[in-house]
């Protein structure tokens, strides 16, 4: 059996979580790809938003920039993933920030507030956001998702006007927390090997991270049930009609 490597750093608050890096999707020989955030996604998963929080709550993590008012030689960046950067901005006003991507692809931009954020291209043209929803969990409260093609380009990023000119920032790319889950037809909690979706998003309804089961039609027959003998039925699914 393959098995998918998983970065636990959430557990992990008394430490400085910046070496920490995504899971690693290995399974039925899936890599992560460079691809923009899929159709039908209504909310991230639980795994980049716990993450992010992890950073969040690690006040190791924390770094501390000043926006400017527009683009100007002095904007800073924020490119840093793993980080939590605190933006101060300008007194009742929007503040811009500078994001360029180390991978091209969907990246989450995670704030404290329920604030604006508007991300520019270099022309400074406007980009639309591919999902945008609350989150709860930790100080975080807002994401926003872009689709980032240019490991190139520094984005503007505006933030704000904001409740007492601050917010923090948490920027991590989507793909890097892919999940794959199985259908689970039968309500057994084992999902179908064959039917499967890779998604960093929350999954659709029926689909489980356990899989295996040789029969998706049948609740009484999963890797977990009590095989039954002289039957001509595998209800245990290791392959064998006697145990």
């Amino acid at each position: 059996m393959k098995m998918t490597m998983r970065n636990i750093c959430g557990a992990l608050m008394g430490l400085s979580l910046a070496a920490c890096g995504p899971g690693l999707e290995e399974e039925q020989g899936t890599s992560q790809q460079e691809q923009e955030l899929e159709a039908g996604c209504t909310a991230l998963g639980s795994g980049i938003t716990s993450h992010s929080c992890a950073h969040s709550t690690n006040s190791a993590d924390h770094v501390s920039v000043t926006a400017t008012s527009g683009l100007t030689a002095a904007t800073p960046g924020i490119s840093t993933a793993h980080k939590q950067f605190d933006v101060t901005l300008p007194a009742s006003a929007a503040g811009t920030v500078k994001f360029q991507p180390a991978t091209a692809g969907s990246w989450a931009f995670y704030l404290t507030q329920n604030t604006a954020i508007t991300v520019k291209d270099s022309a400074g043209n406007t980009l639309s956001a591919a999902l945008t929803h609350s989150v709860s969990g930790c100080s975080l409260t807002k994401v926003a998702v872009y689709n980032l093609s240019s490991t190139t380009t520094a984005y503007q990023v505006v933030l704000g006007p904001a409740s007492g000119n601050l917010v923090g920032v948490v920027a991590e790319r989507v793909e890097d927390y892919t999940v794959r889950y199985y259908q689970d037809s039968d309500g057994d909690a084992w999902g179908n090997s064959s039917v499967s979706v890779l998604t960093a998003c929350v999954p659709p309804a029926g689909y489980i991270t356990q899989r295996y089961d040789c029969n998706d039609t049948n609740a009484s027959i999963n890797p977990s049930a009590a095989e039954i003998t002289g039957n001509s039925v595998d209800e245990n699914c290791n392959g064998s009609l006697t145990n």
